[in-house]
């Protein structure tokens, strides 16, 4: 599973991400426990696992890291053997609750679009969360435009084209806050990065919740009501966002 050649070239690919969130010390002091769903060989998990303050002399945090996979034999030993690594080997997909306690931050890269029932999988992936807790999604796009081109890919095993608008439905619809959200893609790149926090509403019903349903209930930000207002659905070309950098975005490819 997944779109890289190796789990090195994978984990490099979100260097980025976790060079921003290293910045946020108070939401870091918040967490306590982090999961990788779709862990691979491990490699952000040692990440977590290791972690450290960015104190004089630094401390390390010492989170309870849970490495998730349906195949944890790929993990690499030195990082099973950390004493606060925990492994399971589970479906993402077809579980109820496969953690003992609450997550803080589920950390899910180049996995997501391989489920066949998104919008089930967030909502239980959502209740195994607390509440503030962090969902972070990196997802290829299987249609999107790179260099004025449209660009429609098909890689085994990928059922949906995810995209800012239909993602923010479901998570939303889930019970995540996309109002205080991150989103962001690079032009001419398949890729969406997301990070979510779980609010105090519960999932919704998608077959009866509306964009109305989703607006009124403060879940998205308000290009995204004023896009409604504005046509009576929502552009993806009319909302902005932002990243963890704080810069605002609008995604239009």
């Amino acid at each position: 599973m997944g779109l890289f050649k190796n789990a090195q070239e994978s984990f490099d690919h979100t260097q980025f991400v976790r060079d921003l969130i290293f910045q946020y010390d108070s939401f870091l002091d918040s967490l306590e426990v982090v999961a990788d769903f779709g862990c691979g060989e491990g490699l952000n998990v040692e990440w977590w696992a290791n972690l450290l303050t960015r104190d004089d002399p630094p401390e390390p945090r010492n989170y309870i890291c849970y490495a998730v996979d349906v195949n944890v034999s790929r993990i690499k030993p030195h990082i099973a053997s950390m004493p606060n690594v925990k492994i399971i080997q589970e479906n993402l997909e077809h579980t109820d609750r496969i953690i003992p306690r609450q997550i803080d931050l589920i950390w899910c890269h180049d996995v997501f679009q391989y489920m066949t029932n998104p919008m089930g999988t967030l909502m239980r992936w959502n209740e195994m969360m607390s509440v503030n807790g962090m969902l972070f999604l990196s997802i290829p796009q299987s249609t999107y435009y790179q260099y004025n081109r449209l660009q429609t890919l098909s890689h085994n095993g990928c059922y949906f084209n995810h995209n800012v608008v239909n993602m923010m439905y479901m998570l939303a619809v889930n019970g995540f806050d996309c109002r205080d959200a991150y989103f962001y893609k690079k032009e001419n790149d398949p890729w969406l990065y997301i990070a979510v926090y779980k609010s105090d509403i519960l999932p919704l019903n998608p077959q009866t919740t509306s964009w109305h349903d989703i607006i009124e209930l403060n879940l998205v930000n308000d290009s995204v009501s004023d896009c409604m207002n504005k046509y009576g659905y929502i552009k993806q070309d009319e909302i902005i966002t932002t990243w963890l950098d704080k810069d605002f975005h609008k995604i239009n490819e």
